[in-house]
């Protein structure tokens, strides 16, 4: 669980930083509210997968490695 809220939580900073850079750079305005809902998304999504990818292409004993 400790995974998911990190990966979330880092998501929605990069998700701010990228829209606040952007923005201007696209001619918008910087909508604070969506940059957090598409971080949380792509926390999720990241949280997800990328444990998932990672176990089939290790071959080791953690505890994640039975995860399928």
């Amino acid at each position: 669980m400790g995974r998911y809220i990190v990966t979330i939580g880092w998501s929605i900073v990069y998700m701010l930083i990228v829209g606040f850079i952007a923005a201007p750079l696209t001619q918008n305005v910087f909508n604070f509210g969506e940059a957090i809902v598409v971080g949380i998304i792509f926390g999720l999504l990241f949280a997800a997968t990328i444990p998932t990818i990672t176990v089939h292409s290790t071959k080791d004993k953690s505890k994640y490695s039975n995860l399928k």
